[in-house]
């Protein structure tokens, strides 16, 4: 099952949401992730909600979203799930889930925060995924009545490890993993290495592609068509065969000092086996010039769907 997130489908960030389920049917995909709720319906309108799950119905396409930023410890990361709740997170929350699961979406990505959230000084990053732990915690009920579950995707700020304590702490039954494989690299994981540890956590499998190149200082992560870059999806599909799949094209050409001591104490976990890997990857890379417009991100939508859709 193929789909693709609501702003990776050319012109999709001009549409609204039927013209987005129109779309995404006639390239033949099998479902459609909205970037936010309100790209559902601006106002949330529980009548807007449902006309468009009829619609997705009618077109035999699966529904997902993405929450945005949740993260209690950071609250100006999450105005918009606040002020769902006017203005209260925890309730916001509450009330997207339940919108969420009367429009048929059981399954609600979000992400901690951006890559500056994991080495800020105000605020652990410890205390932050513990404070995410927490308010998944306080939702339980809702979450179990609604048979719906939170999804917390692996950005570039973040590690699979830490993800595994968070769900630790949470349970399986209420979070589970949308992986999106060239994130890890930026925080020297192994693709797949990764999707190994999270596989039975798993739901949502994110496509794209990435290289790494040295650079002074360390190493870059840069988007690639598929196929042409360093994850392995042959082995991450064996890894997850009943993943959805989502087509979403990256922007970020992360920087990562990997022989900054200060930036290595920011993450302590890091596999030597692993590091040594994306390492490696850089070397294969060498220093060539980088032959993809990174500013034009839907030029790798063919190639894309190409090896997905055939």
């Amino acid at each position: 099952m193929i789909g693709i997130v609501k702003n990776t489908l050319p012109g999709g960030r001009d549409m609204n949401a039927l013209q987005t389920l129109r779309a995404a049917s006639e390239r033949g995909l099998q479902g459609v992730l909205f970037n936010t709720l309100t790209d559902i319906s601006a106002t949330l309108d529980p009548a807007e909600m449902e006309a468009v799950r009829a619609e997705a119905d009618r077109l035999g396409l699966r529904l997902s979203a993405n929450l945005g930023f949740l993260n209690p410890a950071l609250p100006f990361r999450c105005q918009p799930i606040a002020d769902a709740g006017n203005g209260d997170l925890e309730a916001g929350l509450r009330r997207l889930i339940g919108l969420a699961a009367d429009a048929g979406i059981h399954d609600l990505m979000f992400v901690v925060g951006m890559i500056e959230e994991r080495f800020r000084s105000d605020v652990s990053w410890q205390a932050q995924c513990d404070a995410v732990a927490a308010l998944v915690s306080r939702v339980a009920p809702l979450l179990r009545e609604r048979r719906s579950r939170l999804l917390i995707k692996t950005h570039e700020e973040i590690t699979t490890a830490e993800i595994l304590e968070i769900i630790r702490k949470t349970g399986p039954d209420l979070l589970g993993v949308a992986y999106d494989p060239v994130n890890v690299v930026c925080r020297m994981e192994d693709p797949v290495a990764a999707a190994r540890r999270i596989a039975p956590y798993t739901a949502q499998l994110h496509i794209d592609d990435a290289v790494v190149r040295f650079q002074d200082g360390g190493i870059r992560r840069f988007l690639a068509p598929v196929g042409e870059g360093v994850v392995d999806w042959d082995a991450i599909f064996a890894l997850m065969p009943t993943a959805f799949r989502w087509v979403e094209t990256h922007i970020g050409q992360f920087a990562m000092p990997v022989f900054d001591p200060e930036w290595l104490r920011a993450q302590p976990g890091i596999a030597v086996e692993e590091f040594a890997s994306v390492l490696a990857m850089a070397t294969a890379f060498g220093d060539r010039d980088i032959p993809w417009d990174q500013t034009k991100p839907a030029d790798r939508l063919p190639q894309t769907f190409g090896k997905l859709l055939k």
